[in-house]
């Protein structure tokens, strides 16, 4: 598939329905599957794989595991799966607008139970919160940098400075003065052993997927820009999803509940906007573009 021209093709219309009955069947059909073929049949859970030595880029990944791979074939299938969707940002409309406090509201109404490795046992019930649907936020690039190693992405390495074949994780904050403090010192967040641990506490997550960047934004979302995007106002657009690798009080903020937890969490919720399906700043000087679509939004190339 070649990459969408992205200058003629994006609208802010777009719509993705609920699918908690036929949830894993309509992923399926959505996600990255190896040309030709078609959707596995499933009886209730998705499987793992496991990696070889033909997968050697995120393009050989995606096109071949449509929930990554590990070595060891043991990860949380249905979570990648989740993640790996490429969803055109064409077709979908937010569902709604989600600030802070929405994100640390739906933490807080996760079913009990609720493990790693145990997420395909609960889809139902997140379904019912939202997860797999499109919603939008506005609020403030706080920091963004390529990830590391990850199952979704076939363990493979950031390999270069502009992390090609890793997520871009990116933390969006609802303060307008830590934002503007950020404009004034983008030094503070230049990589991610810089962020200070207050403002990734203060931080939702969102993720902008290598396959999503190479077939649809690849020369807009890149490092760079993102870099000379540090404090301003942003909306973003993504599917929802709950990284339940990371819900547990030690590293989301929203269930902390101990001291230690308290001062360990650095994250404001495991809730996440992944993979991310359209992202544009702000160009006013008042760095407050509300919520309503206007020329005053732009793209990341055109900054």
């Amino acid at each position: 598939m070649a990459p969408t021209d992205t200058k003629t093709a994006h609208t802010f219309s777009r719509h993705v329905a609920p699918f908690a009955p036929l949830v894993l069947a309509l992923l399926l059909s959505r996600a990255v599957l190896p040309s030709g073929e078609e959707p596995p049949e499933t009886t209730g859970a998705v499987a793992a794989a496991k990696c070889d030595d033909e997968v050697d880029n995120f393009q050989a990944c995606h096109e071949r595991f449509p929930t990554g791979c590990t070595q060891a074939g043991k990860y949380d299938a249905y979570v990648n799966l989740l993640k790996n969707q490429l969803i055109d940002p064409s077709s979908t409309e937010p569902a709604g607008f989600l600030n802070l406090q929405n994100f640390e509201a739906k933490d807080t109404s996760v079913p009990d139970g609720m493990k790693k490795g145990r997420h395909i046992d609960f889809k139902d019930d997140l379904a019912k919160l939202g997860e797999g649907q499109t919603f939008a936020a506005v609020g403030f690039l706080y920091y963004a940098f390529p990830s590391g190693v990850e199952s979704s992405n076939c363990q493979l390495p950031k390999d270069d400075e502009e992390g090609t074949n890793v997520d871009y994780h990116i933390g969006i904050g609802f303060d307008k003065d830590t934002a503007k403090r950020l404009r004034d010192h983008p030094e503070l967040v230049k990589n991610k052993k810089s962020i200070p641990k207050p403002l990734q506490q203060a931080s939702v997550i969102v993720e902008m997927t290598p396959h999503f960047r190479f077939h649809f934004e690849n020369d807009i979302w890149t490092v760079d820009n993102l870099q000379k995007a540090i404090g301003r106002q942003v909306r973003v657009v993504g599917q929802l999803i709950l990284d339940s690798e990371h819900y547990t009080s030690g590293q989301d903020c929203a269930i902390a509940g101990t001291s230690s937890d308290r001062k360990s969490c650095w994250r404001a919720s495991a809730w996440e906007l992944h993979p991310v399906e359209r992202f544009q700043v702000c160009n006013k000087s008042t760095n407050d573009c509300g919520r309503e679509e206007s020329t005053d939004w732009i793209e990341l190339d055109s900054l």
